[in-house]
């Protein structure tokens, strides 16, 4: 990554992938049973791996900044795919359901940091030029 300036989205990505397995991890140890010996092992392991799966999505998260311009992007990247992949694996292992409401608030949520995101350019250059004539 040294040399490296792009845009940090598929790092982004990959720590919103890693944010996802970390919370379904964290699930299936709070469900699991610890009347044996084996099962808290078990649930032992699934803590762990969690808290593994968390730590290296942070790292990638935090590699996604040093590779981006601005840390908002990179926010909207990682934000938009670890809701919607969480929204999959509860489907696809919980067997839970999302409603339109659920739906649309996800949708209000990335739309209103991607309007964060794009700045318009006449403010910024104001902005800098304001400072230049300071």
């Amino acid at each position: 990554m040294e040399g490296y300036r792009g845009s940090g989205a598929h790092l982004a990505v990959v720590a919103g992938v890693f944010a996802t397995a970390g919370s379904l991890l964290g699930k299936l140890a709070g469900g699991a049973d610890a009347s044996s010996l084996a099962s808290l092992l078990l649930k032992g392991v699934l803590l762990v791996s969690m808290i593994v799966c968390n730590t290296v999505g942070c790292t990638f998260f935090v590699k996604a900044l040093h590779g981006s311009g601005s840390s908002l992007p990179v926010t909207v990247a990682s934000a938009a795919t670890n809701y919607i992949c969480s929204a999959f694996v509860g489907f696809i292992v919980f067997d839970e359901s999302t409603s339109l409401v659920w739906w649309c608030g996800t949708s209000l949520v990335l739309l209103g940091l991607i309007l964060i995101c794009n700045v318009p350019a006449e403010k910024t250059t104001f902005v800098e030029e304001k400072l230049k004539h300071q």
